[in-house]
């Protein structure tokens, strides 16, 4: 049977890539590759998408490159771009295996699925997470299943997201290999080609228990079938990286329409598809360790990956996300980051930049209810100084920070819900009222946070800095406490509870920093002399 449509990722124009000076320009793998240095990065409204695109490129770029000794990646950075004819060979191999509508071998599909619809087809919208689609809960847009269309392009950023962010949805239908989505961390250079240099990994950097490369399976390397419900318990790295989670088979019509996604004209559009549980690893099976991805580990219980917390700012897991592996002293946890950024920590690779370098580290997330509704996804860059990310003990003053931020919201929060102790009347006024303390406090600290972060990293003695810190957080506690405080009301009681409230906030405050800054000379002194009583005056009345 001839093929009728044909949508080759490889050669066809679908990634757009933005220039430093800020112009777009839309490629497909090839010309991206060749082409890295050319771009600052990706450009994708949806940051889910950026990471499906990233982790795909990441992993042509190890399967082509394959370093193996740190001077290989040295070798590759200093070539300031990738080697055309290494892209060029890889292409004259597997460049058939992108095509998106191929009879034989679909690009991330499987091939003994039907291509026409029928009673077993879904919605093409079960492959955009910010579209609603079946019960699906409604996240950006409203709409019904049955005007979904998508154009090729944006049918293949939505299964790009799969591998990384396909979650649980239901009896039988499984998450991907990293579970409920992990919040992924990659390094970010100046230019794409730096970025995906620093996602490339040497053998010891990739999860322990991974195949060998030379049983390493990618989707451009293995047979197009997908078992219904199959279960792997042997992966490798390349194959985690393109890990398929849901089986698919893309059900296109050729026909001039609009796509739902991005809007474009399109001559083939695809409206169904098959989509049933495909890919998954057995509860048994040993923890599977994305190097892009932060854990927590507690006792002799498996690792948890740092996910999106409702109401808490990501700043508040920078240990876990970035700095070198040690304890978490609050909660007692054993925090491991991901091993793409010890892998910053290699000499020779790590000479190639100064101490005072700062690297800036792109996170993405989506928070979800640990199963199939999506809530709201996350975006963040931070900039980290590579002093930071080497130093052992990078993470002392770090966390003593977040430990000294977290006291001081927690201490605003009680003495507001004890001198405002409201009638049933005022009570839900008051507790949003609380809860909207809390938000602008954590809010407000976040650029001071960014701006801690960048002198610890330079200072000589980090000591200070988070002396200085704390005296930040303390002020910006108050004032959160204060400005919530004014809006309780201006009656008599409301009045004197302020007052009062105001009063013992500035006093266990005053403590909270004592216990974090030493006291200075003068501060002493002071002390001191307010305990020396004055004598009393002893006239005699005769």
């Amino acid at each position: 049977m001839e093929n009728l449509f044909s949508f080759n990722l490889w050669h066809e124009p679908w990634i757009t890539l933005e220039k430093p000076d800020g112009q777009m320009e839309v490629l497909g793998l090839e010309q991206a590759l060749k082409r890295a240095h050319e771009f600052r990065a990706i450009y994708e409204p949806s940051p889910l998408v950026i990471v499906g695109i990233q982790r795909l490129l990441i992993a042509i770029v190890q399967d082509i490159c394959k370093p193996q000794i740190p001077s290989d990646l040295r070798r590759l950075w200093l070539a300031g771009q990738f080697d055309d004819d290494k892209i060029a060979q890889f292409g004259a191999t597997f460049a058939h295996r992108f095509d998106l509508f191929s009879k034989d071998e679909p690009f991330m599909q499987s091939a003994d699925l039907p291509m026409k619809p029928d009673k077993a087809s879904e919605t093409v919208g079960y492959l955009v997470d910010e579209m609603p689609s079946g019960t699906a809960v409604t996240h950006f847009k409203h709409g019904s299943d049955e005007i979904k269309q998508l154009c090729p392009v944006c049918v293949a950023k939505g299964m790009l997201c799969v591998p990384a962010f396909a979650s649980s949805g239901g009896r039988g239908i499984k998450p991907s290999i990293n579970g409920v989505p992990p919040i992924y961390v990659f390094p970010i250079g100046k230019t794409l080609f730096e970025s995906l240099c620093q996602c490339v990994l040497l053998p010891a950097f990739k999860p322990t228990i991974a195949e060998k490369e030379n049983a390493d399976t990618p989707i451009w390397k293995r047979e197009p079938l997908i078992g219904r419900g199959i279960e792997i318990t042997q992966v490798g790295y390349l194959h985690s990286l393109t890990f398929l989670a849901r089986r698919i088979r893309l059900q296109p019509e050729r026909v001039t329409q609009v796509c739902s996604r991005c809007g474009a004209h399109t001559e083939v559009v695809v409206k169904t598809m098959v989509y049933e549980m495909g890919e998954s690893r057995p509860k048994e099976a040993a923890f599977w360790q994305d190097p892009f991805a932060a854990f927590r580990k507690q006792e002799a219980k498996p690792p948890i990956p740092v996910r999106p917390v409702v109401g808490k700012v990501l700043w508040r897991d920078f240990n876990a996300l970035f700095l070198k592996e040690g304890s978490d002293t609050n909660k007692k946890k054993f925090l491991i980051r991901p091993s793409v950024l010890d892998q910053l920590d290699v000499e020779p690779w790590i000479d190639l930049f100064d101490l005072d370098h700062v690297q800036s580290l792109r996170c993405v997330g989506m928070r979800t209810n640990m199963k199939a509704k999506i809530f709201e996804w996350l975006d963040i860059n931070f900039d980290v100084p590579l002093a930071l990310l080497v130093d052992k003990n990078g993470g002392i003053q770090v966390g003593r920070a977040i430990e000294c931020a977290e006291e001081g919201a927690s201490y605003i929060f009680a003495i507001f819900k004890k001198e405002f102790n409201a009638s049933a009347k005022n009570g839900e006024r008051f507790e949003k009222l609380r809860q909207r303390m809390r938000d602008k406090y954590w809010a407000a600290l976040a650029p001071s946070f960014r701006i801690f972060i960048l002198a610890l990293g330079a200072a000589p003695d980090r000591e200070t800095e988070l002396y200085r810190w704390v005296d930040v957080v303390c002020a910006n506690a108050l004032e959160a406490f204060e400005n919530a405080a004014e809006q309780v009301g201006d009656d008599a009681t409301s009045l004197r509870q302020r007052v009062q409230g105001e009063l013992r906030c500035a006093a266990e405050l005053k403590k909270l920093r004592k216990k974090y800054v030493p006291e200075t000379e003068q501060e002493k002194t002071e002390r001191e002399t307010k305990k020396v009583k004055p004598k009393k005056n002893t006239r005699s009345n005769k």
